[in-house]
């Protein structure tokens, strides 16, 4: 019976993680960030569809290039922290069975 509490703690604390990391994702851009060479100077580019589903290229500026680029790093492990929490639960509900 220990077990079965346990398991269900783990379950409601990874839900919680899964909320705040969710949360922080609203905040963090999303897409890609890509290079684009016009002349002899390059320019980068934010790449992602928007709520309607078109495609949306957001030039970012020289010297927020750096800032963009970690925040899509910061993006990519919430998403996958997400991902680890969302196995963990399916696991531990297994266990519950």
């Amino acid at each position: 019976m220990a077990i079965k509490y346990v398991l269900e703690d783990q379950i409601e604390r990874n839900a919680r993680n899964i909320a705040v990391y969710s949360g922080k994702l609203q905040e963090l851009p999303k897409g890609v960030l890509y290079p684009r060479k016009r002349g002899d100077k390059i320019y980068y580019y934010l790449k992602y569809r928007d709520e309607a589903g078109k495609r949306v290229d957001k030039y970012i500026k020289a010297d927020k290039v750096d800032y963009v680029k970690r925040q899509l790093d910061k993006r990519k492990e919430f998403l996958k922290m997400i991902r680890g929490l969302q196995e963990d639960i399916k696991i531990a509900k297994k266990g519950l069975r």
